[in-house]
């Protein structure tokens, strides 16, 4: 359920600090910061697709999907921390116990489309575990994980 990622930032960690509080601020996550750490207290939540807090950074397209994938994890927790050669490791830990809520709804919706239109058991095996895989890979580990630690990544790159 938790995915952590760590990578390194050439800014110092409190620099980095505040373009992740900016980033979390502009995507509307509301979190509390303290010791060279942040962790969200609420991120936000789309109901229905044309909800503004889908996408990213009030329409401003923040990567290509132009979704906001804050709105796909329960709570992101990141951690900065001064290394020794003037770098800053940037440590990201993401629950994605929504992700995994998001994805349910596909899977059982699979299974109700095998039993109403009883498919046989290879072809209705078939579609319910491609959709099943479909929706971990794409909600769960592609917006609620990769996406998460390339936006904050991003956000740290010199400008």
């Amino acid at each position: 359920m938790h995915k952590t990622y760590e990578f390194v930032s050439p800014l110092p960690a409190q620099a980095a600090l505040e373009r992740i509080e900016s980033l979390l601020s502009k995507e509307g996550v509301e979190y509390r910061a303290a010791n060279l750490s942040v962790a969200s207290v609420r991120t936000p939540l789309a109901f229905v697709s044309i909800d503004p807090k889908l996408y990213g950074k009030l329409y401003n397209l923040g990567n290509w999907t132009g979704l906001n994938p804050f709105v796909f994890v329960s709570g992101v927790e990141v951690r900065c921390e001064q290394v020794d050669s003037g770098l800053t490791k940037v440590t990201v830990r993401v629950n994605r116990l929504r992700g995994f809520l998001f994805a349910t709804p596909w899977t059982a919706c699979s299974l109700l489309a095998v039993v109403m239109f009883q498919m046989s058991e290879p072809g209705g095996a078939i579609l319910v575990i491609g959709v099943a895989c479909a929706a971990w890979f794409g909600i769960v580990s592609f917006l609620g994980g990769y996406l998460v630690r390339k936006e904050i990544s991003e956000s740290l790159k010199n400008q």
